[in-house]
């Protein structure tokens, strides 16, 4: 178990807020519990501008996931289902084990993404947990703060709902040769499992860059620092559950991806 005080010191350090709804939802910076400034920029279009090649990804790593009917089915239904998961997960999370309980419906991505951390050792702390360099205005979230036992260490999770084929095909040119992201991964093939790597990598640099909420963690007794938080990134889809963690090679390159942003 996670040493008490622990999520809400990670809940109440929170440097931002997602604010607006709709197409005017973005993040803001907080400082001593107040909204300042204009809203920041998410990192994901930076990403598509500044990293990201301009090719095309080829049609099996962009079709839907489509389930054969129900809820799911048609234009958008996958997207839709991700939708939904995600903001299922963060408030079951962010509510407490007791919400699990009192809920009447909960999809099975759901519940396959809370079976599979558990399997892995994790516990969810907070969801949504907000991520941010004022100074460049930007900004993210971390989908999940997890509590690993036996590493003693925090672990980042982006939670990516389907996404079932082509994780690995990379985007082409018109002429069809295959893509690399631009500096500084410009050895890294410009495909979906690696643009989201890179967002983690982005998420948890702006995350260790928080010094002194590292040092409030170590002194609940939890190893935290720049070293000791991990990633990983977690798909789920009908077919199961996939961890791939965020390595030494994404970690060394943090920095320099926010830079390129």
């Amino acid at each position: 178990m996670a040493p008490r005080g622990l999520k809400q010191l990670l809940k109440s350090s929170a440097p931002g807020k997602l604010v607006g709804k709709g197409g005017f939802r973005g993040y803001q910076a907080v400082d001593q519990g107040q909204l300042v400034g204009t809203k920041l920029k998410g990192i994901t279009k930076r990403l598509h501008a500044k990293v990201f090649s301009a090719g095309t990804l080829p049609l099996i790593a962009r079709k839907a996931d489509l389930r054969p009917g129900g809820h799911w089915k048609g234009r958008n239904g996958g997207r839709n289902r991700g939708t939904r998961v995600d903001a299922q997960v963060t408030k079951l999370v962010n509510a407490g084990p007791a919400a699990m309980k009192a809920m009447a419906h909960t999809y099975s991505l759901t519940k396959l993404v809370f079976a599979s951390l558990k399997q892995r050792g994790l516990q969810p702390l907070l969801a949504q947990r907000v991520v941010l360099d004022r100074a460049r205005r930007l900004a993210t979230a971390a989908d999940l703060v997890c509590f690993d036992a036996k590493a003693n260490a925090l672990v980042l999770v982006e939670l990516k709902c389907g996404f079932d084929h082509g994780r690995q095909a990379p985007a082409e040119t018109p002429s069809g040769r295959a893509c690399k992201m631009r500096a500084p991964l410009a050895s890294a093939p410009d495909c979906n499992l690696n643009r989201h790597l890179a967002q983690l990598a982005v998420t948890r640099e702006l995350f260790v860059r928080e010094t002194a909420l590292l040092k409030q963690i170590q002194k609940l007794g939890v190893d935290a620092d720049a070293k000791s938080v991990k990633a990983v990134l977690l798909y789920a889809a009908d077919a199961g559950v996939e961890f791939y963690a965020l390595d030494e090679w994404w970690i060394k390159r943090g920095t320099k991806i926010v830079k390129a942003l």
